[in-house]
């Protein structure tokens, strides 16, 4: 067994799939020519500049140090994610994505879906810790961004007692702002991912089960109350966040 295992193969004579991986890739003749590190690089280059850019085959080989093959093969992969556009005669442009700083709270272009008054949940009222009399406004909305739709946002917003509810905005950002007069202090943020399920694939145009970006934030107020609880299902392919991280003296 010691022998099998040093030969690169499981005791019951499967290879292992590292062993596979560097077996199956062709001698390149780039030095990173992983169809997986170019997509990171490029996809990553993409959504940073924030631009639309005209991407030329033969200068990705040398800027990712990859194959022609690997970057036409990475090129197809975003083009069906929607990151770049091909088309004959005009090339290869990639797509303006948007790039949200994780560490900030701002506003973003949304229509409403639904808003309601859902009196005082047991599990929002314990997640937001409110005060006795207190009462939940949820508001559902579509974000967008240049008429294409980013992603579907659901904002548990607390208001005190004797509140009105009738409001016309649909970001909670400005809701809390403007309309309550709250200062906003931070947010507790937590992200994930889920599959979309019917409702959503339709409302933000995706396939039934597509991976999409689920991120929550309990944005709270200058004295540490938390004042909303925000659940978001974001597309992937149109949407990620930038943060800074500082390691701790």
């Amino acid at each position: 067994m010691y022998g099998a295992c040093r030969a690169g193969v499981h005791p019951h004579g499967q290879v292992r799939p590292e062993v596979l991986y560097q077996r199956q890739r062709a001698s390149p003749d780039r030095l990173n020519n992983s169809a997986r590190r170019t997509y990171d690089l490029l996809r990553s280059t993409l959504v940073n500049t924030g631009r639309s850019m005209l991407l030329v085959e033969s200068e990705l080989t040398d800027a990712l140090s990859a194959s022609r093959n690997t970057v036409r093969t990475v090129l197809q992969q975003l083009a069906r994610e929607g990151l770049v556009v091909r088309e004959p005669k005009n090339g290869t442009r990639g797509t303006e994505a948007l790039l949200l700083p994780i560490d900030e709270l701002a506003p973003v272009a949304s229509r409403r879906l639904e808003c309601r008054s859902l009196g005082c949940p047991p599990i929002v009222r314990d997640r937001l810790r409110l005060p006795a009399g207190w009462t939940v406004l949820m508001i559902e909305s579509l974000m967008f961004k240049g008429g294409l739709p980013l992603g579907i946002s659901v904002n548990y917003i607390a208001l005190p007692e004797g509140t009105s509810v009738d409001f016309d905005d649909s970001d909670v950002i400005l809701i809390l702002e403007q309309k309550l007069g709250v200062q906003i202090g931070g947010s507790q943020c937590t992200v994930g991912a889920v599959a979309a399920d019917e409702q959503s694939a339709e409302l933000i145009d995706v396939k039934v089960g597509a991976p999409l970006i689920w991120l929550e934030d309990v944005i709270e107020d200058n004295t540490g109350q938390p004042r909303a609880l925000s659940q978001l299902r974001l597309r992937g392919d149109r949407v990620a966040f930038s943060a800074t991280a500082r390691r701790p003296s």
